[in-house]
């Protein structure tokens, strides 16, 4: 099948989307293309203060919608560290839900262009949407976009909603990208190793066999997000993270703050998140920026909170209790900060006594930065398959699971 992916992660600074063609298993995936369309600045601002606001209402969509005019004033007050008076929408929470799903139309539409297919050539769009709540814990998952009025729009049905039955099952909902990743390790014959995706948020998957039920994934802790919150604050808002490790590169580490972001930085249901075993998953509000940080230069705390992103997914891995993958593909836009993969790099040769084999995801022929847009494609497809989206090892539900909602073109719309 023809499938086209389509992913916002909880960094927010854009759209990457991705056509495959695959079975919905490791016999066939073939990367045909893909793009990435920022947002514009005053959009990001808008859905930063949308997530801000689903937050401060504990997942209720219906009360953050009557919120959001007041949230974005506070979140330019507490996040952005401007006057209230700096930032003002007159969108509603609604619009921004719109205007983000047209923004995914608009990628679909320039990767049919780049790509020169048509829409009725493509089978399925799988459509991530956008996290602006995640706590599996309560039973709450607040994805938004509107999957019938994209597939309306596209002439092309779309599945999305792919977390629900994994949550509502008594799994995390989260990571989703294990199963992907394990079908390009048995389709390359890369077996075993291990996959580390570094977005906001930074997941580990384990690969020890063709099994898919011996899969192991989980949420480290962060990735950039923290990094992100951090330069935007003190930059107030014109720059929106450590750039090619402008920052970091320049500072010192500093150890006793890198303690405490052990101690402080995540509590998750009242409990350390480091002390909590897997299958587990983190959503961007659980991890806060401690006030020890501001004691440091900007430097220097891009530096500390670099070295926390590549300690925490290394001592993840290693509280497991197995031996070290020798092997370790990096993905995701969080290793174009070189920073963060020295650090991974010199933490990771340090825990063991051979040297490990670390390559990013294109240096073995990958695609890193479409992978996560390629994943809801490949899972889209499974979705229609009725195959598994999510296992045990890596999500926690009680057995391997499908899920997602599909959505067919509801009107006489030509496709494009």
């Amino acid at each position: 099948m023809l499938s086209i992916g389509l992913m916002s992660g909880t960094s927010m600074d854009g759209i990457d989307c991705a056509l495959l063609e695959t079975d919905g298993s490791a016999n066939v995936i073939n990367d045909l293309g893909h793009i990435s369309i920022s947002y514009d600045h005053d959009f990001k601002i808008l859905l930063k203060a949308a997530e801000y606001a689903v937050r401060k209402c504990k997942g209720s969509l219906q009360a953050a919608k009557l919120y959001y005019p007041q949230a974005m004033k506070d979140y330019a007050k507490e996040e952005l560290k401007l006057p209230e008076s700096a930032v003002s929408s007159p969108c509603t929470l609604d619009e921004i839900i719109l205007q983000s799903t047209q923004y995914h139309t608009d990628a679909v539409k320039k990767l049919l262009t780049a790509t020169g297919y048509s829409a009725h050539q493509i089978d399925v769009v799988g459509y991530h949407g956008q996290t602006l709540y995640h706590q599996p814990t309560e039973k709450i998952s607040i994805i938004v976009g509107d999957g019938q009025y994209l597939a309306n729009q596209l002439g092309i049905t779309v599945v999305n909603d792919f977390r629900s039955h994994d949550i509502a099952m008594g799994g995390q909902g989260a990571p989703f990208a294990p199963l992907y990743h394990h079908a390009l390790a048995v389709r390359d014959k890369k077996l075993p190793l291990a996959v580390v995706n570094c977005g906001g948020i930074a997941n580990v998957t384990l690969i020890s066999s063709a099994n898919e039920l011996d899969l192991i994934g989980f949420d480290t802790g962060p990735g950039n997000a923290l990094i992100d919150r951090l330069v935007r604050q003190r930059t107030q808002g014109k720059e929106n993270m450590d750039a090619d490790g402008q920052y970091g590169s320049k500072g010192i580490v500093n150890e006793a703050i890198l303690k405490i972001l052990y101690e402080k930085a995540i509590i998750k249901g009242g409990k350390n998140y480091f002390h909590l075993p897997p299958p587990k998953s983190l959503d961007y509000g659980d991890m806060m920026l401690i006030p020890e940080l501001e004691k440091l230069s900007l430097e220097d705390a891009c530096a500390t909170l670099e070295a926390f992103t590549a300690d925490t997914i290394v001592n993840s891995v290693t509280q497991l209790g197995t031996d070290l993958p020798q092997c370790w593909i990096l993905a995701g836009g969080g290793w174009h900060n070189p920073v963060i993969r020295r650090a991974l790099e010199a933490r990771l040769n340090q825990k063991r006594n051979q040297p490990v084999a670390i390559f990013t995801a294109d240096e073995i022929g990958w695609n890193s930065q479409a992978m996560e847009a390629q994943i809801f494609a490949y899972l889209a497809v499974r979705c229609l398959q009725n195959k598994p989206l999510s296992v045990p090892g890596t999500t926690g539900v009680p057995r391997a699971l499908s899920g997602g909602n599909i959505y067919y073109c509801a009107n006489s719309l030509t496709p494009l």
